[in-house]
């Protein structure tokens, strides 16, 4: 009788780890991270994962608010394989003619277009890496010696870390601070709202140490 029952408990834990692993990788548009570089450039870096389970999907896009420039290096890499995907930069009505996404974008807005190996299959999924480099000009500067970055974040976590050397003077949102593994002041944002959070940071230089 116990040997039964420690049977049927192992095959419960079985199912319910494997409707977790199902949930993890369905669950996927969770978090999303920024590395903002050097602020004279106006310049960051995103990072982010998700998944593509639409049947006969040939292609996963990024799409580009207004007012930043993506740079050319932009990079999508096929987890699932770690084969990078060729990528080119689609206007709005390019993405809205292929049917992907129930809401259309907006036909002059741009995109950047990642060509997978081959359209998902049914039951499949494919799960996507996006690496990008942003330039801002209006929603990251610097005056007077301190930067802004100003910013509105829609997933349930944000990451956002800070150039070297640079150290936080003011942020209008609550954020867990912590520093990274190279001493970088790192932020985290948990946004538990329907919309997004409207963030506003600001940084200093650190002051040189005295000798």
């Amino acid at each position: 009788m116990r040997r039964i029952i420690l049977a049927c408990f192992l095959l419960m834990a079985a199912v319910m780890l494997a409707q977790d692993g199902s949930f993890h990788r369905a669950a996927q548009d969770r978090e999303i991270s920024y590395w903002l570089l050097e602020p004279s450039t106006h310049q960051f870096r995103i990072s982010h994962d998700f998944t593509v389970t639409r049947v006969g999907q040939k292609s996963v896009h990024s799409f580009v608010r207004k007012g930043s420039v993506v740079a050319p290096d932009a990079k999508m890499t096929d987890l699932d394989t770690g084969k990078l995907l060729k990528t080119s930069t689609v206007a709005g009505k390019d993405v809205n003619a292929l049917g992907y996404y129930p809401e259309p974008v907006e036909p002059d807005s741009v995109a950047v277009q990642g060509d997978l190996d081959h359209p998902v299959g049914e039951g499949q999924s494919t799960r996507v890496r996006v690496e990008e480099t942003y330039t801002d000009p209006v929603g990251y500067v610097v005056k007077n010696g301190e930067l802004t970055w100003t910013r509105t974040l829609g997933r349930p976590l944000n990451y956002v870390t800070l150039p070297t050397g640079w150290m936080l003077t003011e942020v209008n949102t609550p954020a867990v601070i912590t520093l990274d593994e190279e001493g970088r002041i790192k932020l985290r944002f948990t946004n538990t709202r329907n919309g997004n959070l409207a963030i506003v940071l600001k940084a200093k230089k650190r002051p040189a140490p005295k000798l």
